[in-house]
């Protein structure tokens, strides 16, 4: 079950990375993107994945909640969820409803990035 766990962990970890990545490279993004709406998709459902996989984890290999790195693990992915629900997705409703054909997000994209690659230090190191 472990290695289950473990393998869809990584695939949401790298879906997560990818959409984080493609919007940090493509700061403004047409309104009537494919991409911008897979966006919108796949990071909190990946997210939401990421974090069942990795409580799954914890619970299977005996880690502590507790622990200062998995708190803010969990914390961080609050966070990604948030500026994406939050700011992105509100941009892409107020430029649905102005008819503007472009938003920019490059600001939310570089900082969920920056959020994704301290998860990723904190699921490989895992500091004590």
């Amino acid at each position: 079950m472990y290695n289950v766990a473990l393998f869809l962990h990584v695939i949401s970890a790298f879906i997560i990375g990818y959409t984080t990545l493609y919007g940090s490279f493509n700061g403004v993004i047409q309104t009537s993107s494919k991409q911008l709406r897979i966006n919108l998709l796949l990071l909190p459902s990946m997210s939401v994945v990421s974090l069942l996989t990795a409580t799954w984890i914890i619970h299977l290999v005996n880690y502590s909640h507790s622990s200062l790195w998995i708190s803010l693990s969990y914390a961080l992915w609050i966070v990604l969820i948030l500026i994406n629900e939050g700011s992105v997705r509100r941009k892409q409703i107020k430029a649905k409803k102005t008819d503007t054909k472009e938003i920019v997000v490059t600001m939310e994209y570089r900082i969920m990035t920056l959020i994704v690659v301290a998860l990723t230090f904190l699921m490989i190191y895992k500091p004590s």
